[in-house]
């Protein structure tokens, strides 16, 4: 127990070496590369209110990220680069999470090799540190579920720090707020544990301390934005509705993530197409993303051998979990994923109980964690590439899984195996790096755009500007542009000529609607190409 207590933070101290040498160079190329995607520039701008400097803001969306970088940037560190280093810190803490967790179940060994493997995969790579908010909150979300897992099985002040770590995930992405399901369910599980633990004196402690952060949040937004956004967001999850066929990457195929999870897990490089589509969707995947999914499916599929037993058929929990299950799949994408979330939940919580504790709690866990998420992603009508990577802790979990079931008559085996997956994945993942890392034809000419523009006029804050892309205008210029895009006003029956005049523009700058004219406006800028073309108008 000793010698595996020793290796097991030698271990740890060897992964936070390899992993902050490996986010390092993701970090440097990530700054080759710049930012390209729309939200990442709302977050660097609100970064920069946060560090009391306002070029425009959209409170609306998560704050933890920003707020996080908004430090750095008070000490004058205001760049790109910073918000990538802030993504990098939180990458290796998930490194770091993810082999803690693993080690709930397996050996420190394949924990580590699992947590390594976890962030080679494609699509892992491509957001690791970007500066969105996916791979943050996904940080948050493993250790709101590990120390949830110490505070039943250590000490009950673990639950202050899992119910936190809850609401940093939850305030850096909100439908990462989902893992509360996982944290209640493990609960659930040991109640009679649970409730052991428990006195009245903690319970009301650990009531007030929930009240008092929610109230303290809740307040913030309510006074500043008289409202609290992620209600609103939470609305237009459920309804469909609420969402146009404008919003890049709107696909109602309700098995998209399914269909495609092998082009996401590893290719060799990029598919070209990834600039204008954000999807790595088109990449062509290796044979060892079948390889993953195999022993992924065969590690599920075993997990559950404790409920394939005679005696099961006469349990009524049993009974039960069946027929809830079969009307999960019968109203599946029918009704609310709401519904659907609660009876898959209930359905796997009657199983545990039918098994008589024979399936692994970490593995019903896992199973329930990457069930969520591919539900919650699969009714919603806009599918983005980067909005399954929760389910990708599940799948290397099961991937581990089966191959350790699958070996067990010889204990090294698993490790070889796991370790021969780690190797083949090496080149692959360096060939993908190395497919990504060139700057940003899209940043680039945007940027030499702004300097062109500050160049041209020196009064421009004198000036109203626009564009349609103004989040990445108002980074550049260090000033708030507006966002007026033509084909969405198209949509709502308005005129780009009307709305430039509503708002008074002097300059606005297309990025990427390809206008041929504004009345009104004449061409003071171009940069005369095909692809990529900026042009910048000036009122006449």
């Amino acid at each position: 127990m000793i010698n595996n207590f020793n290796l097991k933070n030698k271990l740890l101290i060897l992964l936070i070496i390899i992993s902050s040498i490996y986010t390092a160079i993701l970090v440097h190329i990530q700054s080759i590369i710049g930012v390209s995607y729309w939200d990442i520039f709302v977050y660097l701008q609100n970064s920069m209110l946060f560090a009391h400097i306002n070029i425009g803001s959209q409170l609306n969306v998560p704050p933890v990220l920003s707020l996080l970088t908004s430090i750095p940037f008070r000490m004058g560190f205001i760049s790109e680069t910073t918000l990538f280093c802030v993504s990098g810190i939180l990458f290796i803490l998930l490194i770091v999470g993810i082999y803690l967790l693993f080690n709930e179940k397996f050996s420190p060994e394949l924990s580590f090799i699992g947590s390594l493997f976890f962030s080679m995969l494609s699509l892992v790579v491509t957001w690791a540190v970007t500066g969105s908010n996916d791979i943050p909150s996904l940080t948050f979300s493993v250790w709101a579920l590990y120390f949830t897992i110490k505070g039943l099985n250590k000490s009950f002040n673990y639950y202050y720090l899992a119910f936190t770590c809850f609401l940093m995930a939850f305030f850096t992405r909100f439908t990462e707020g989902f893992i509360l399901i996982v944290m209640i369910s493990y609960i659930l599980m040991n109640k009679d544990k649970f409730k052991v633990q428990i006195n009245k004196n903690d319970i009301l402690k650990l009531f007030m301390f929930i009240v008092f952060l929610c109230a303290i949040i809740g307040g913030f937004y309510l006074y500043k934005q008289h409202t609290i956004p992620f209600l609103s967001q939470f609305m237009e999850v459920s309804s469909s509705s609420q969402v146009s066929s404008v919003n890049i990457g709107y696909d109602l195929n309700p098995y998209y993530y399914i269909e495609y999870i092998p082009q996401l897990l590893t290719s060799t490089n990029v598919s070209l197409l990834y600039d204008k589509t954000l999807t790595t969707i088109y990449n062509t995947p290796t044979l060892l993303s079948y390889v993953i999914l195999v022993l992924m499916c065969g590690g599920v599929i075993l997990s559950f051998k404790g409920v394939y037993k005679k005696e099961n058929i006469h349990n009524f929990s049993f009974i039960l979990a069946v027929i809830l299950g079969i009307i999960t799949i019968i109203t599946y994408l029918h009704v609310s994923y709401i519904f659907t979330e609660i009876l898959f939940t209930i359905t796997l919580l009657l199983l545990y109980k039918s098994s008589l504790n024979k399936i692994n709690q970490m593995d019903l866990l896992m199973i329930l964690w990457m069930g969520i998420f591919i539900i919650l992603h699969s009714y919603h009508p806009v599918k983005v590439d980067r909005y399954i990577l929760p389910t990708f802790i599940p799948i290397t979990y099961f991937m581990i899984n089966g191959i350790k079931n699958i070996t067990i008559k010889n204990k090294k085996t698993p490790l070889i195996i796991l370790t021969i997956l780690l190797v083949i994945l090496i080149p692959i993942n360096y060939s993908y790096i190395n497919s990504i890392t060139h700057p940003n034809p899209q940043s680039y000419e945007e940027k030499q755009a702004a300097t062109w523009l500050e160049a041209y006029d020196n009064q421009l804050t004198n000036y109203n500007i626009s564009s349609d892309r103004g989040v990445a205008f108002s980074w550049y210029l260090k000033k708030y542009t507006y966002t007026t895009i033509p084909r969405v006003l198209e949509q709502n029956n308005e005129t780009l000529e009307n709305k430039l005049k509503t708002i008074n523009a002097k300059y606005y700058i297309d990025a990427t609607s390809n206008t041929t004219s504004i009345d009104g406006y004449h061409i003071i800028y171009t940069n005369n190409k095909e692809k990529y073309g900026i042009k910048i108008y000036q009122k006449d």
